[in-house]
Formats: C-alpha cells, sequence, structure tokens
C-alpha cells in the first residue's frame, strides 16, 4: 500500500530525530563547516560591508537600513538557492512564480520584471538591459562559496547609479584562500535538487577555486492538478582565483552555464551564458587605495513565445580614496557600461528596433566629514549618463551619531532614478500589427525622493536590534496613455512609507533566535485623469503585501546535532488577489563525523501547498519539499 505524501513526511521527520538524538554524543563535530558560536552578537554587529559607502564599514556605523545575510546563516536554513536564501533577509519581498522564477523586490513595486532593485555579484551588476530588471533563473551562485550577502534596503544611487531606487543585493563570494581542498555537497528531493564539487588549490602566494554545479527542477501544477510545463536543468562551472602581491591584489573569476529543454517556453526558457571579471586592488605609499574593476557578461534566453533575448554587455569601473585631510574620508571614481541587445520578435512580443546599443558613464565624489566626537556626516553626489535622458544627477546626505554604547542613529535624503530600458521605450505588443502597446518613445526616467531616519542597537550582551522608517516620494512612474494603441507613458505618481525592524536574542550559548518585521502602504495615482484604453496601469506597478513578518530559531542539540527552524507570514496581495500565508522551513542536520554532515531540509511544512504570486486559478502551487543533503569536505 502506498504511503501518503505527510504520513512520509513525519516518518522522515522522526527517523532522522531519532538517528541523531542516538549519535548525538559519539559523533564530532564538523569543524569545517563551523557551527552557531562562529559569530557572536557583537561580532555580527562589527561584519564590513561594502555597498553602503562603497568602502569597508562596520555594519554598526553604516547610516542605512542594511540587513547582512551571513555564510552560517544560509547554511542554517532550509534554503538551496539563492532567491531562497534572500528569504532570510527581513527588508526584501521573495515571491516564488514557478519552478525555478522567483519576484524579487525591497520597498514594493514587486513583479515579475521588477525594476527598481540593483543586484550585484562581487560588485558586478546583473540586471537586465531589456528591463532594468533580473531574471533570477539566470544567476545561481553555489550558497557554500558566499561569504555574505549585503541587503540594503534604500536608493543607493550615488554609488551605484540608476536603478538602485529601493534597494540593492550585494552577494559577495569567497576569497579563493578560504575554500581550499575539496567539497561535494548533493541536495535531492521528489521535485529535484542540485549537486555541487568544488575544490580549492594553492599556486605559490596565490590561490584558486574551481567548481561545477547540476540542477534540476521538476514541473509545478495548478490548483487544478495539472502540470505546468515549467521543469527544467540546468549545469553550470566557474572558478576563482587571488593573487597577492603585498602592496596589491588581483581577482579573476567567472561563470559558464547552460539550460533548458526544447521545445523552450516561457516558463522553463532555453538558456545560456557565462561572465569574466577581473579586480585590481593597490594600496599607494602615500595610504591612498583604488580599485580598478572590469566585467564582461553574456546572457541568451529564448522563451519562443515571449522574449527571445541576447545581450553583451562589458562594465568598466574605477574608485580612489585619496589620502587627505583628518576628519574627512574621501571617495571618488567614474564607471563605463555599454550594452548590446538583441531580440528576434515572438508571436507576443517585439522590441524595435530588433537590435539597439545602449551606453551609460558615471563619475562620482562622496566625503565622509566627522562633525563631532561620533558625528558623521556623509554628503555625495553621482552625474550618470544614459542613451535614453541624458545626464541624471544622483545625490544623497546621510548623518549618523555614534553614541557612547556603540548604538547608532543615521537619517538620510536622496535622490533615487530608474532610468528608461528597452522594455519601456521599444517594446511592442503583440508581435506582430496591429498593436496594442506601441512603445513609448517619449518616456522619461522615474523618480524618486527618499527620506529614511533609523536607529541600531544592542540591550546587554545578548540583544541586538535595528529599526528604521522611511518614505519614497515618487514621480513620473510608467503608466498607459489614452490612445489606441497606448503608448507608456509616465503619468503615475504617489508615495510609499513603511516600517522595517529586526532583532537577534542569543538566550543561551547554543540557541539564538531572530524576528524581522515589514510593514509598507503605498498609494500611486494618475498625475491627470487616468486613460480609459490603458493596458499598463497602477496595478502593474508591482503586487505587494502590507505587511509581512519572519521568525528564526537556531538550536545546538549537543554538539554535533542542530534544529534550525524559520516560520513567516507573508500579507495578501490586493491585485490580483492573493490570500496571505503562513508557512514553516526546518532543517535538522546531525555532523556524522568531522568530514560528513548529513542533514534534512523542509520547505513549506505547514500546508500541502500554497500561492505566491499572480491570480491563484492560474498561479503555480508551491509544494511542501523534503530534501535529503549530504555534505563531505575532509
Amino acid at each position: 500500500m502506498k504511503s501518503s505524501p505527510k504520513k512520509s513526511m513525519h516518518a522522515a521527520l522522526g527517523a532522522l530525530l531519532a538517528l541523531a538524538t542516538i549519535h548525538a554524543a559519539d559523533a564530532t563535530q564538523l569543524a569545517a563547516l563551523g557551527n552557531l558560536a562562529d559569530l557572536s552578537l557583537e561580532q555580527l554587529t562589527t561584519i564590513e560591508v561594502t555597498s553602503v559607502s562603497g568602502r569597508p564599514q562596520t555594519l554598526r556605523s553604516a547610516a542605512a537600513s542594511v540587513y547582512v545575510i551571513t555564510a552560517d546563516e544560509m547554511r542554517r536554513s532550509a534554503a538551496t538557492s539563492l532567491p531562497e536564501a534572500l528569504r532570510l533577509a527581513p527588508n526584501l519581498q521573495v515571491a516564488r512564480l514557478n519552478a525555478g522564477q522567483y519576484a524579487i523586490s525591497a520597498r514594493g513595486f514587486n513583479n515579475a520584471i521588477a525594476n527598481k532593485l540593483l543586484v550585484l555579484v562581487d560588485g558586478r551588476t546583473i540586471y537586465s538591459t531589456l528591463f532594468a530588471g533580473v531574471f533570477w533563473d539566470f544567476h545561481d551562485v553555489p550558497l557554500d562559496d558566499i561569504e555574505r550577502i549585503e541587503v540594503i534596503s534604500g536608493p543607493g544611487g550615488t554609488i551605484w547609479g540608476a536603478n538602485a531606487v529601493n534597494g540593492i543585493i550585494n552577494v559577495v563570494t569567497r576569497p579563493a584562500a578560504a575554500t581550499q581542498g575539496p567539497r561535494v555537497a548533493a541536495t535531492r528531493s521528489h521535485a529535484g535538487g542540485e549537486q555541487v564539487a568544488r575544490w580549492g588549490g594553492r599556486l605559490g602566494t596565490s590561490h584558486v577555486r574551481l567548481y561545477g554545479m547540476a540542477i534540476d527542477r521538476n514541473n509545478t501544477s495548478l490548483a487544478s492538478g495539472v502540470e505546468r510545463p515549467d521543469a527544467s536543468s540546468k549545469k553550470q562551472a566557474g572558478f576563482r582565483a587571488d593573487f597577492d602581491g603585498g602592496g596589491h591584489q588581483l581577482t579573476v573569476q567567472g561563470d559558464v552555464f547552460s539550460a533548458g529543454d526544447l521545445p523552450a517556453t516561457n516558463l522553463a526558457p532555453k538558456m545560456h551564458g557565462g561572465n569574466l571579471l577581473a579586480r585590481w586592488d593597490r594600496r599607494l605609499a602615500d595610504g591612498s587605495a583604488f580599485r580598478l574593476q572590469a566585467a564582461w557578461d553574456l546572457y541568451a534566453r529564448d522563451e519562443t513565445t515571449t522574449f527571445r533575448n541576447e545581450a553583451r554587455t562589458f562594465d568598466l569601473g574605477f574608485t580612489h580614496e585619496p589620502a587627505v585631510a583628518a576628519g574627512h574620508h574621501l571617495l571618488w571614481g567614474a564607471g563605463y557600461r555599454s550594452g548590446r541587445d538583441a531580440n528576434d520578435p515572438s508571436p507576443v512580443v517585439a522590441f524595435v528596433p530588433a537590435e539597439r546599443t545602449l551606453a551609460w558613464w558615471n563619475i562620482f565624489v562622496q566625503d565622509e566629514i566627522a562633525l563631532a566626537d561620533g558625528v558623521q556626516l556623509t554628503l555625495g553626489a553621482k552625474a550618470e549618463r544614459n542613451s535614453y535622458t541624458g545626464v541624471e544627477l544622483l545625490p544623497t546626505a546621510r548623518l549618523a551619531y555614534t553614541h557612547a554604547g556603540g548604538a547608532t542613529t543615521w537619517a538620510a535624503l536622496s535622490r533615487a532614478v530608474r532610468a528608461p530600458s528597452r522594455i519601456d521605450r521599444e517594446f511592442f505588443f503583440p508581435g506582430r500589427a496591429p498593436f496594442a502597446i506601441a512603445g513609448g518613445p517619449q518616456f522619461d526616467s522615474e523618480t524618486a525622493t527618499v527620506a529614511e531616519a533609523g536607529h541600531r542597537g544592542a540591550i546587554g550582551e545578548n540583544l541586538s536590534y535595528d529599526l528604521a522608517v522611511f518614505r519614497q516620494q515618487y514621480k513620473g512612474l510608467r503608466g498607459g496613455s489614452d490612445a489606441v494603441p497606448t503608448t507608456i507613458q509616465n503619468r503615475i505618481e504617489g508615495h510609499a512609507d513603511g516600517v522595517e525592524a529586526w532583532g537577534t536574542w542569543q538566550a543561551s550559548p547554543g540557541w539564538r533566535l531572530s524576528a524581522g518585521y515589514l510593514r509598507l502602504d503605498k498609494k500611486l495615482a494618475y498625475a491627470s485623469s487616468p486613460p480609459a484604453t490603458a493596458t499598463t496601469g497602477i496595478a502593474n506597478l508591482g503586487n505587494d503585501p502590507r505587511s509581512q513578518w519572519k521568525v528564526r530559531s537556531q538550536l545546538d542539540l549537543g554538539s554535533n546535532v542542530a534544529l534550525d527552524l524559520t516560520a513567516r507570514r507573508v500579507g495578501a496581495l490586493p491585485a490580483p488577489a492573493v490570500p496571505a500565508y503562513t508557512e514553516l522551513d526546518a532543517r535538522l542536520a546531525w555532523t556524522v563525523r568531522r568530514d560528513l554532515e548529513v542533514s534534512l531540509l523542509g520547505q513549506n511544512l505547514l500546508h500541502s501547498s500554497h500561492v505566491e504570486f499572480n491570480a491563484p486559478a492560474a498561479a503555480s502551487q508551491i509544494r511542501r519539499r523534503l530534501f535529503l543533503r549530504l555534505v563531505w569536505q575532509p
């Protein structure tokens, strides 16, 4: 007799818990994978982040709403992919669309082609020139190779430029020296999984890392039980080499991948691509330092009925920290980015012209000024030119006060810009005339004026907290014209108000609790009378919950067994209406011996399935899943 999935899940959980308990006293801890004591709360607040000011500074002193997802936090979660790891950040909105695609944003405006969040991997921008957002199924990073993920909610245009409007995600991978020797990890379930093999070695004073990974995901299904054609597979390989020359460091890294099968669909496209990055850091005799970074990317995507895109981009950036008078910390830089974008017409979508080369250049300066003991003012501005609207100015002012006990109170005022992309100016729907949407030849940049304030501190040695409030005032958001066919214009304005809060409590040496809460109130309206025939309106500017929360528990059951739980609640989405849901993820890990760890991962354990985005009748059911994970590292 065939057992039910629910009984199988309970049996598997019970078996692994019993096995872990029996052997808890006999096995030794897997030192190579670390444990909860790796980072104390004090160490967490002194983690260095680079995404806020463009240079290393402690998390405690950063004048921004920033959350750092640490390597230990990812390891002690049920996440099996980069988007799932991003759920750990309380200041992000993450929704799974189907087997391999996600909608991810900060401070609202979330959808499958969200365009106000800048995402970087080791400082390399990965947004698509097609729509100024991220195709998340393009970008898989082995989670065990990630050192930290810096998540900033709020604008960062002075350092990072246009499109860093509502937030920044910077995925920082480990130096090659930190990943030496072999490592093999396999994560499997009835719905697919991944295998990753890595090797790190030494070449004189230099270090290198090589990896290969294979991913496969099964189809999801509708509420009716009908399967959706979104099963996918992917093979990827990459390397990183770090050369240390004393006063200078050189990093070269890259990845290649191939994914999908024919016939491709918009749910499971045929894809291939690769990237190469070189970064040179040098500290001069006078104490000044500079960084020169170049990156090249190639991505091809064939969805058959919608996007059939090939994009090549080249990015060059330079930053310099000159030696200046005491009380100042000056940073300036310049950059150039070019992108060639080609699109074959499909039955649903056409871009006119089909091929286009875009270019951006920028120059910025920022000064951190010590006004008094514990008071620091940061002033900065960036001038950035794009091919559509010319030069945009992105200024910012940030004020931080560090209290005697180490807490930081901060406030900021910034102007951010979302420059037009091809989907704003040159998008035609359907793929052949007569068109319902006929481009947006006059579409200008969307702008946001953002005011923020926050406080970051601790109560005693075991409790830390972070709180931020914000108002983001938008002008010129994308909307449709009155004409038939409609054209894309800057017709919508409004604001978003919100609260972001999180904290961590070290309840005992082996038990850590953390919680996060996000509240968002967004009000948008047409600046003029709404069009009667528009097909692109307010409802297309994101589908966001008004609130969400999450609670995490990380518990060491002895020296070699760990139980980690994450509960999350996501509020209802308004248009299309999606019910609120509450879910639980779990990880139960047992260190069999020093070089081997076995863990059971459970995702969405409270319900057999739920919908996270899109109209429920036509959306993928996100189902309960159990994974068995084995990690071997001698």
